[in-house]
């Protein structure tokens, strides 16, 4: 059966003990990084100056939902098929994090965030646990984007023409909801989506040489 033709559910269920305990280790290790750096910093944080786009998107708290929404977007590695995809995703994620952590502790920088305590329980939530610290860049972006492009880069046929219609609108919303609920600047952003493509792009072109056309084939050697 080729790639294109695999059901969903076969997806699903290819490798799931190792997807499982992959995204549970992988999960615990970005928290724990993500905010020791946080609630720890090494050096006193600054804020990056607004530009004409922050100042022209209105504080919108019921964004949060949309901003949330990443946590539907970050299991689409359950799309892959192989081992050899789980180990391209996972070097991936160690750069991406890596890179994002570097910058956190080197040059700690607050979002724009208001003092002011929106009714939304979703909001309230979020500023219960999450500082206004790890701003730039933007590793909601960056996690969005990384995800985003290994969704497309492991899905194949119909699955993968769907992703490639429906994630760049769901990208855009993600990056709206980050300046409404005044998570980041608009600084923040094209460094977290760089960043996040580049470690879609080494992890499936450097680590693991091939171009497109020869992805079909790489999945079904994989798959022996």
């Amino acid at each position: 059966m080729s790639s294109s033709n695999i059901p969903l559910i076969h997806r699903l269920r290819a490798n799931w003990p190792t997807k499982l305990w992959l995204g549970t280790v992988l999960t615990i290790l970005y928290c724990a990084g993500y905010f020791a750096i946080e609630y720890h910093p090494f050096r006193p944080s600054i804020r990056l100056p607004l530009t004409m786009i922050d100042r022209s998107v209105p504080f919108q708290p019921k964004w949060i939902w949309v901003y949330q929404s990443i946590y539907m977007l970050l299991p689409v590695v359950w799309l892959s098929e192989t081992l050899g995809q789980l180990r391209r995703y996972t070097i991936g994620f160690i750069l991406l994090a890596s890179a994002g952590f570097i910058c956190f502790v080197v040059w700690p920088v607050a979002g724009p965030r208001p003092v002011e305590r929106p009714t939304d329980p979703m909001y309230r939530a979020l500023v219960r646990y999450d500082r206004p610290l790890n701003s730039f860049p933007s590793m909601h972006m960056a996690l969005a984007t990384y995800s985003a492009c290994v969704a497309v880069a492991v899905a194949a046929g119909r699955l993968r023409r769907i992703l490639v219609l429906s994630l760049p609108v769901w990208i855009v919303l993600i990056g709206y909801s980050t300046l409404a609920t005044k998570q980041h600047c608009w600084m923040d952003l094209p460094p977290g989506i760089l960043m996040g493509w580049l470690a879609q792009y080494f992890a499936w072109r450097c680590v693991a040489p091939g171009s497109p056309a020869r992805s079909a084939a790489l999945v079904e050697s994989e798959a022996k």
